[in-house]
């Protein structure tokens, strides 16, 4: 008798737990949640969205509403959502046991901006991933310009992003190279406003100091890309602190151990 009593008490402290657990569970599931906590990281101080915007996003997909209760939330939605957007690198949605959410985003870093006529502008990032143009922010970043002698309308962003021999054919890498060491370099970040295309030259670097231009050739290797921006670093340590600013018209960066400038007549 003293076993059967004892497992019967069991069986409804048990059977109580698990109603108490369940009730607690649906009392949960029905608080209306607060707007989300939202923790935005920026790469390098370039944002491209702002908290604001993310959570207007949601209102606007109708993902988050006022009211909405926990047991509406789809926190796997909302995280897919956000990491296809185009500005996002990463995103992770999770709750709390109270009516707190989270959205943890990292947003991508642009480094430079394709233009080509005939074809949307796009950007390149600093994981050599393409991405568009975002209607939220225009950072000032490294801008290659005369590449529709690369890129064709048929040859666009859509046909490039996810082919890696027309992102070769289009110079993608050779473009990556150069702003990826501009970008990484205090004095060159600051210098070099702009890269122009001739298919005589290659690439052109057009600084922000200096009337001269910076013919640069081709970036086929990441030693390729050191190499020529050590040998400009040389020149501008040992030749123009005597010679000045403006004295040259170019700086030809093509040949190997060499530096060939060109004085203005």
């Amino acid at each position: 008798m003293k076993k059967i009593l004892k497992i019967v008490v069991l069986v409804v402290i048990f059977g109580g737990t698990v109603f108490l657990l369940i009730a607690a569970n649906q009392k949960v599931n029905q608080q209306s949640m607060k707007s989300p906590v939202i923790d935005l990281t920026v790469q390098d101080g370039i944002s491209l969205l702002t908290e604001k915007e993310l959570l207007n996003e949601l209102y606007t997909l109708r993902l988050f509403r006022d009211g909405l209760k926990k047991n509406e939330l789809k926190i796997q939605e909302i995280e897919a959502y956000l990491e296809n957007m185009n500005e996002v690198l990463t995103a992770d949605v999770y709750t709390n046991l109270d009516d707190q959410w989270h959205i943890d985003v990292k947003t991508r870093r642009p480094i430079a901006r394709v233009i080509a006529n005939g074809v949307d502008d796009f950007y390149i990032d600093n994981e050599f991933q393409l991405m568009r143009l975002s209607p939220y922010a225009k950072p000032k970043i490294l801008a290659f310009t005369g590449l529709e002698q690369l890129i064709s309308v048929e040859m666009g962003y859509d046909e490039i992003i996810n082919n890696d021999s027309l992102k070769t054919k289009s110079k993608m890498d050779q473009i990556y190279r150069i702003s990826s060491y501009v970008c990484n370099d205090a004095f060159y970040n600051a210098q070099i406003v702009q890269v122009h295309y001739t298919k005589k030259d290659g690439f052109v670097l057009i600084p922000r100091v200096g009337e001269h231009r910076i013919i640069f050739g081709a970036a086929e290797s990441d030693e390729m890309v050191e190499d020529k921006f050590r040998k400009l670093s040389t020149f501008y340590d040992e030749v123009i602190p005597y010679e000045g600013w403006n004295r040259y018209e170019s700086i030809n960066l093509r040949f190997k151990d060499q530096i060939v400038a060109k004085k203005k007549e």
